[in-house]
């Protein structure tokens, strides 16, 4: 029996993810750009991931966790979170375990990518820049710049970010609001152990979060108003290390810069439907958040997941891209994505307001979770999935 063909547009780790997570399918990843950058072993990559125990979970299952160099993972084991007003939240995992894992992006793609490769039934297309898609129950095609043949499919999904070109070409709809922000990020080499701890600040300036990495070195994003981010981002290495270490209350004392300083504008993306007959939206392609929470990778390692297992689970007389598999997906990821895009959004702009009183309230109920324990049972478990 001759497998379906499965397209994924965006060879990023969402896409990869799905590719390495589906079974029975014979899949084309295409990705736009030419050439991946190979991670040297020297320093660490600017941009990390904040991985959650669930996605860990699948990033097991399907092979790639083992192919990444455990002395360049590190753990999360406690998250400490500071208001404008010296409110103070603080928790930890269950037990002691691990509410995420720091790892580098770069890193978690080439072991990925890897595995993929391994697995006998997945190819790469680089430069695959896709202009053209149609998609339907019976099948998707795409047209790739400078080929002249169409690439076909029974079923087309986009992991290619919040501007999906295949979200823009099959016309599905969705709604954008762009921040005023832009994530400010870079590595620090710190005088202090960090404690496997995770801090966040939130202040008149933005949000500030500081996540540990193996050794003495932390990651920053620091989501700033995108005047203040720009400043950031061509302050002279000593002033950038002053300016970071005061604003995180010199918490890990004296700081060296360690990477290049990296900044990325930041927008709402909502897609009340991301899937259609024939094609489905993963990742940032579907939901763009806040990177408040540091969740946005999981929620797209969360879709791929439950993507292949209703792939995988559909029955016999029912096609890859039949609308009632694809929607079976969307339902069981709605939920999950809402409740995220909510708190994420309302924090960002309850936290940016200037309305009077607002500052009181908003620490009042940092104070109130942080002397609830179930409260912060939960938040611990949201965390973790």
């Amino acid at each position: 029996m001759t497998p379906a063909r499965l397209l994924v547009v965006g060879g990023g780790p969402v896409g990869l993810a799905l590719a390495c997570a589906v079974r029975g399918f014979d899949v084309r990843i295409l990705e736009s750009l030419p050439d991946r950058q190979v991670p040297t072993s020297d320093g660490y990559d600017t941009r990390i991931f904040a991985v959650s125990p669930g996605s860990r979970a699948l990033l097991r299952d399907v092979g790639a966790w083992e192919r990444l160099d455990p002395r360049r993972v590190a753990p999360v084991r406690r998250m400490e979170i500071f208001g404008d007003g010296g409110a103070k939240l603080a928790f930890s995992g269950p037990a002691g375990s691990p509410l995420a894992w720091t790892l580098e992006a770069g890193r978690l793609t080439q072991a990925l990518e890897t595995q993929a490769a391994s697995l006998g039934n997945v190819t790469m297309l680089r430069g695959a820049a896709v202009i053209a898609a149609q998609a339907t129950a019976a099948g998707a095609t795409v047209q790739i710049e400078g080929a002249d043949e169409r690439l076909e499919g029974d079923l087309v999904v986009g992991a290619d970010g919040p501007a999906s070109r295949l979200r823009q070409l099959l016309a599905i709809p969705a709604e954008e609001a762009a921040y005023g922000e832009t994530a400010v990020v870079a590595n620090f080499d710190v005088e202090h152990e960090h404690g496997d701890t995770a801090r966040q600040w939130f202040r008149a300036d933005g949000v500030l979060a500081w996540l540990p990495l193996p050794g003495k070195r932390i990651s920053i994003v620091w989501s700033a108003p995108d005047a203040h981010a720009e400043a950031l981002g061509i302050m002279e290495p000593r002033a950038l290390e002053r300016v970071v270490r005061e604003a995180g209350g010199a918490a890990l004392g004296d700081l060296r810069l360690a990477s290049r300083v990296l900044r990325f504008p930041l927008r709402l993306v909502q897609v009340p439907d991301p899937v259609i007959p024939g094609a489905a939206l993963i990742g940032d392609a579907a939901h763009a958040v806040h990177p408040l929470a540091g969740q946005g990778v999981n929620l797209g390692f969360q879709d791929a997941r439950l993507l292949a297992e209703e792939l995988g689970e559909r029955t016999a007389l029912e096609r890859p891209g039949d609308l009632r598999v694809l929607r079976r997906y969307a339902r069981g990821r709605r939920e999950d994505v809402t409740a995220m895009q909510f708190v994420t959004d309302s924090l960002d702009r309850i936290f940016a307001s200037k309305a009077p009183g607002i500052a009181t309230i908003r620490n009042a109920g940092l104070r109130i979770v942080d002397s609830q324990s179930w409260m912060k049972g939960v938040l611990s478990g949201r965390a973790m999935r």
